[in-house]
Order: structure tokens, then sequence, then C-alpha cells
């Protein structure tokens, strides 16, 4: 029989379990949400080559400035100049305004305005070239509006000449751009299957036999389900959709759960060493973040990344969770999602077996 009142002395005592599973899943949120919860990037400097000095030049520049993304922050008369700001990050972005800019625009001649930008910063990189485009694309439309009018004094038709296309976007999910949600929805899962992985390990890190795996492998399970459901909840709370049933997402939370611990409890089983399990652990979820199909998208990854995104269980969790919360999928279609996990399982019962074969010995 097992002594259920020597183990809860056991996880008591042992003050890191402790840590991982009642302290630190409430401060790691907080943080993370502290981090992205201005939700959308907002007057992000920029800088301006002013070539042309004229009246179009200046109406560039105040458009720019207008927009809540940009705020033009400081003037230059070189790249050169520009430069060391743009590698220092003082600056996210540099717009060229050629010479010659306005008197061009009066004749017709297509003139190009430079705008260059970091791309390693991929968010704001999208959020200033995104803002940028508008502002052009406005000035473009009210230009040839001007030019049409000369010909036409209807205001209607010379309108429907500049723009004969105009398109309608309507986005699906996240449609207000809100970085924020994109991130934490990802982050947090990652930063809690590396919970779950630490939680795992140091319950067993410090006992053997195959009956005190089984029961702390028990107690793994049902604290890290319990913050899985509690970090589906916060999510709701701060305003992001839940459009599936939570049912079929706890049922995912469970599989979760059951693969991480028992990957955590195969390793130790077989490698019997906490300070070699923790490299080989680490090493295992630390590329969650960039393979779980969020972030870098699996049709666009190669042969290993692809490898390595299969054989993470959050790559499946996250998908499962885009399912239900952004597009409320049918359970039956979700249901497949969660089976992809099910290889996962068989390391439970293999480190239950290494370990009881250990005990044997």
């Amino acid at each position: 029989m097992i002594d259920y009142k020597k183990a809860l002395v056991y996880f008591a005592r042992n003050k890191m379990l402790c840590a991982i599973y009642f302290i630190l899943p409430i401060p790691i949120a907080l943080l993370i949400y502290s981090i992205f919860y201005i939700r959308l990037p907002t007057e992000l400097p920029i800088g301006v080559i002013d070539g042309d000095k004229s009246g179009i030049s200046r109406e560039v520049e105040f458009n720019l400035d207008s927009t809540s993304t940009l705020r033009v922050v400081k003037k230059y008369n070189s790249i050169l100049e520009a430069k060391a700001d743009l590698n220092e990050g003082n600056i996210y972005g540099l717009v060229i305004i050629p010479n010659g800019l306005e008197k061009n625009i009066k004749l017709g001649i297509e003139t190009k305005i430079g705008f260059y930008y970091n791309a390693q910063f991929v968010l704001i990189g999208k959020a200033l070239d995104s803002s940028f485009l508008k502002v052009i694309a406005t000035m473009n439309a009210k230009n040839d509006t001007i030019r049409k009018l000369i010909k036409s004094s209807n205001f209607e038709i010379a309108f429907s000449g500049a723009m004969p296309v105009v398109s309608t976007i309507g986005a699906l999910y996240n449609p207000s751009n809100d970085y924020a949600q994109f991130l934490i929805t990802l982050i947090l899962p990652c930063a809690w299957q590396i919970l779950i992985a630490l939680g795992m390990l140091n319950a067993i890190g410090k006992i053997s036999g195959a009956k005190k795996y089984l029961l702390a492998f028990g107690m793994n399970v049902v604290v890290s389900s319990f913050w899985g459901m509690a970090m589906m909840v916060f999510f709701q709370t701060i305003g992001y959709p839940m459009n599936g049933s939570y049912n079929v997402l706890f049922l995912g939370i469970l599989a979760m759960s059951c693969a991480i611990s028992g990957i955590v409890m195969f390793v130790q089983a077989f490698l019997h060493n906490m300070a070699k399990s923790v490299g080989v652990i680490a090493a295992y979820t630390a590329p969650g973040l960039a393979f779980a199909g969020i972030t870098y998208p699996q049709n666009a990854m190669d042969g290993f990344a692809l490898f390595w995104s299969h054989i993470l269980p959050i790559s499946y969790f996250m998908e499962l969770y885009l399912q239900q919360a952004n597009y409320g999928l049918d359970s039956m279609d979700s249901l497949k999602v969660i089976a992809k996990m099910l290889p996962f399982f068989v390391f439970f019962p293999l480190g239950v077996l290494i370990e009881h074969l250990r005990g044997q010995k």
C-alpha cells in the first residue's frame, strides 16, 4: 500500500516542487501579460530624409506622424547620418522622400518613396510596414482623385476612376491585429509546458520505485491540468475569444499533461540523474515557442524543424486551442487532434517499467 501521508509530507517538504505547483504559475502569467498589455504597438519612432522639401513632402511627413503607430522623431540629411540611430534602435524605420517628388506627381510620373526598417523585429516591422503602406495608399488615392477631377467635375466618377477596385478584408481571427493576443496565447502554454516538465522532474527526482512514480505522475497531472484550465479561463477573462467547448479543451489539457509528464518520467527513469535529465528536458521543450506552429507555420518549416514540431505535444495542443477558441470547430474534428498526442503516452508505461526493473535489482 502507498503511504499517502508520507507522500504528502514529501511534497510539502520539497520547496522547489511547491513553488512550481503553487507559486510560480501566477507570477509568470502576470509577468507575461504585463509585458504585452498594451496590445498594439503605438508611436514607434521613425526618421525622415526629406530630399524634396516641398508641400507634398511635408504632407507625407505629417500623415506619417498622424498615425497612431508611427511618430517622426528626427529628420536627417543622409542615410549615413541615420544609420547609427537605426543600428542603436533609437529609430525603428527611415523614410526617404526623393528630390522632385512634387514635380513628378504633378506630371504623373511614378516616384518611389523609400522606407527602410529592421525586419528582425518581426511584429514591429509588420506594424511599420502596414502603417506606411496605408499612408502612401491614401495619398495616392487622393492625388489620383484630384487629377481625375480636372477632367470630370463629378467627385464620385473621379474617385471611382482613381480607385476602380476597393478591397474589403475581414479577419476571421484577431481582427484588431492585437499582437498581445497572438503572443500571450502562445507564450503562456509554452511556459505551462515547461512547468509541467519541471514539476514532474522535481516530483520524482529524489524518489525511487514504480509505485512512488505512479503517485507522483498522478499528482503532477492533476496539478498541471488545474493550471491548464485556469489558463483557459484567464484568456477568456482578459477578452480573448472562446467559441468552442471547454470539455474538449479539458481533454486536450489532460492529454498534454499526461504526455509531458510521461516523457519526463521516462527520461529520468532511463538516465536516473537529475542533472542530465534537466539538460535533456530543457533541450527538448525549449524550442517549443519556435516550433509550436504559430510564429513559424508548419507549412514553411524545413525537414528538421517540421520533425521537431511533430515530436512536441505543445504543437498539437496549440492546434486544438486555436480550433476551439477561435473557430469553435466540431468536437469530433478536435478529438482527432487530441488523438495525435496518444503516441506520447507510451513513455509513461516505459518509465514505470524501467523503474520497476531497477527496483528489482
